[in-house]
C-alpha cells in the first residue's frame, strides 16, 4: 500500500470520526434545549420546596417563641423584640393579648394595632388563632395589611394566654434568594447550550480542513 493510499484511508477515518463528533454536537445542543426547559421547571419547584422549607422554620420559630413567653423570659418592649428578632434571623414579630391587638413587637408602630376582623383583609386569617391551644397558620407573601408591605408570614397560638404569635419575612429577601437559585440552573442551560456551538463550530472547521486534504491527495495523485 502506497503512502497515498495510506493517507486517503486515514482521511475516510477521519471523515468517519467527524460526522461522529457532528452527531454529538447536534446531542449536546438537544440536551441544551431540555437544560433550558428544566431550568424554568426547577425555578418553579424550587419556589415550592422553599415554601415549604420556610413554613416549617418559620413554625419552628414561633412555637420557641412562645415557650419563651411562657418562661416570662422576654418583656413586651420593642428592644426585647428587636433583640429576639435580630438573634432568629426575622424582619418582623408580633404577639397580640385575647382580642388581636398587638402588646409586643420588633416595630414601634405595630403596637396597638389589631388584627382585623375583616376576612377579605390579609391577617384576618391570624385570628383564628386566638381559641386554639395549638393553631398553626401558614401564609404565602401577600401585601400586609399594617402597610401594604410584602411580607410571608406564619403565626401560632399563644400558649400562655390567648392570642397569636406571629413572625414575618420581607417578600424581596425571599425572592431575591429563589431568583439567585433558580439562576444557577439557566447558568447551566446556557453554558451547555455554547458547549454546542462551540464543538459544532470545531466540527466545521476540521471537516472543511479535511476536505482540502482530500482534494490536495487527489490532485497530487492526479
Amino acid at each position: 500500500m502506497d503512502d497515498i493510499e495510506i493517507l486517503r484511508n486515514l482521511v475516510e477515518k477521519q471523515k468517519i470520526a467527524m460526522t461522529s463528533i457532528k452527531g454529538a454536537a447536534s446531542e449536546i445542543n438537544i440536551i441544551s434545549i431540555n437544560a433550558a426547559i428544566e431550568s424554568a421547571h426547577a425555578a418553579s419547584g424550587i419556589r415550592t420546596m422553599m415554601e415549604n422549607v420556610l413554613d416549617g422554620m418559620m413554625t419552628t420559630i414561633c412555637r420557641m417563641l412562645t415557650k419563651v413567653l411562657d418562661a416570662g423570659a422576654l418583656s413586651m418592649e420593642v428592644g426585647d423584640f428587636d433583640q429576639f428578632a435580630k438573634w432568629v434571623g426575622v424582619d418582623d414579630i408580633f404577639v397580640t393579648d385575647a382580642d388581636g391587638v398587638t402588646v409586643g413587637s420588633n416595630t414601634a408602630a405595630a403596637y396597638g394595632w389589631r388584627f382585623p376582623d375583616d376576612p377579605k383583609a390579609q391577617a384576618f386569617v391570624f385570628r383564628s388563632l386566638i381559641g386554639q391551644k395549638d393553631g398553626v397558620v401558614t401564609q404565602p407573601i401577600k401585601a400586609r395589611d399594617l402597610d401594604s408591605t410584602m411580607y410571608k408570614y406564619v403565626g401560632v397560638s399563644r400558649t400562655d394566654q390567648p392570642g397569636i404569635v406571629q413572625i414575618g419575612f420581607r417578600a424581596e429577601s425571599i425572592t431575591r434568594y429563589q431568583t439567585e437559585i433558580g439562576a444557577v440552573f439557566g447558568i447551566l442551560a446556557n453554558e451547555i447550550k455554547n458547549l454546542g456551538t462551540k464543538v459544532t463550530g470545531a466540527t466545521k472547521q476540521v471537516m472543511e480542513v479535511t476536505i482540502e486534504f482530500e482534494k490536495a491527495i487527489c490532485d497530487k495523485n492526479n
